[in-house]
């Protein structure tokens, strides 16, 4: 015999009664899961792109004049090259090495970081400097140098700490490119006996297509040499692609960067540029014209600046992650 309800009491009264607390419940339940999910996430680390640090660059530069000498050949390219591609493959990059001999003798290599951000082929970026410093100070005052290796800071160090730097705080979600970032070797010798110049951006062109697969055809090439020295002004230079260089000189202007990036080309020079404009590859050099230190044994790290460092660098990503436009 089933429960008769309590003389007085209104059944459809209980129903609504039990209801409502089931509903408050079920609020109170989603509040919590709510702020749960929020202090998860307030205690997760935020996830996003950094911005180029000028300071860092020059940590990196100070880095390799740590290794000393680092004319190709010797333990200080060595330990040089081994370091670029430790960090390259710390920071998530696909590195290639390509190792080559100088007249038979001399044991050379280029490093090739490659990444992009997905997995169908995009035109390519491609970005070189060279890491090797001068075999001798040819440049110096004191002729009794002549025979000395150079310290190598603003024309050898400067140019790869860009872009390891760049490496580091690249948006690839954003550039629409494949990027590739080519540290060549045996590139700081022009103009001395027995030695030709760009010898490592010559085999970087000729093996390209062997070699760097991913890298092949690339859209442009940006040489970097003499990045950053103190309150460096990179005058553009004559033979550099027109269109590809004012693109990159407006964007530094846009940043508030044209007291170092002037507008008008007036001087030339015989750089690894044009050995990518022979390949008929769109190339622009960003380099120091007027660095008094050059293959001296006064290119030390005390001449470099962080300010330098990162108005270069956060030109090239401003520009990159715009796609790139010329």
């Amino acid at each position: 015999m089933e429960d008769e309800p309590e003389p007085g009491m209104n059944p459809f009264r209980s129903i609504r009664f039990y209801s409502i607390e089931l509903t408050l419940l079920g609020i109170l339940g989603l509040a919590i899961a709510f702020f749960v999910y929020l202090g998860y996430g307030l205690l997760q680390p935020t996830v996003g792109v950094e911005e180029f640090s000028g300071a860092r660059a020059l940590d990196y530069a100070v880095r390799q004049l740590e290794f000393g000498e680092r004319s190709v050949g010797t333990a200080g390219n060595n330990r040089t090259g081994d370091w670029l591609v430790e960090e390259l493959r710390n920071m998530g990059w696909d590195v290639i090495i390509q190792p080559y001999t100088i007249a038979d003798t001399v044991a050379a290599r280029n490093i090739v970081a490659v990444r992009d951000s997905a997995g169908a082929r995009r035109p390519v970026a491609l970005l070189v400097t060279h890491y090797d410093s001068r075999l001798f100070a040819d440049q110096d005052p004191n002729p009794a140098n002549h025979i000395q290796p150079t310290p190598g800071a603003n024309s050898g160090a400067s140019g790869p700490a860009v872009l390891l730097e760049l490496a580091r705080t690249l948006d690839l979600t954003a550039v629409e490119h494949t990027v590739c970032l080519a540290f060549v070797d045996a590139d700081d010798n022009g103009g001395l006996p027995g030695w030709q110049g760009a010898i490592g951006s010559a085999y970087l062109l000729q093996r390209l297509e062997t070699d760097l697969a991913r890298c092949r055809d690339p859209r442009f090439a940006v040489y970097l040499d003499r990045v950053g020295g103190v309150e460096s002004r990179f005058i553009p230079e004559s033979n550099s692609s027109e269109e590809l260089r004012q693109a990159i000189w407006r964007t530094a202007d846009e940043l508030g960067y044209g007291r170092w990036f002037p507008p008008n080309a007036n001087w030339t020079t015989t750089a690894a540029h044009l050995l990518f404009l022979e390949q008929e590859i769109p190339a622009a050099l960003i380099a120091a014209r007027d660095y008094p230190y050059l293959y001296t044994m006064q290119d030390t790290v005390d001449k470099l600046s962080p300010d330098t460092l990162e108005r270069v660098g956060r030109t090239l990503k401003a520009w990159l992650e715009a796609g790139a436009p010329f």
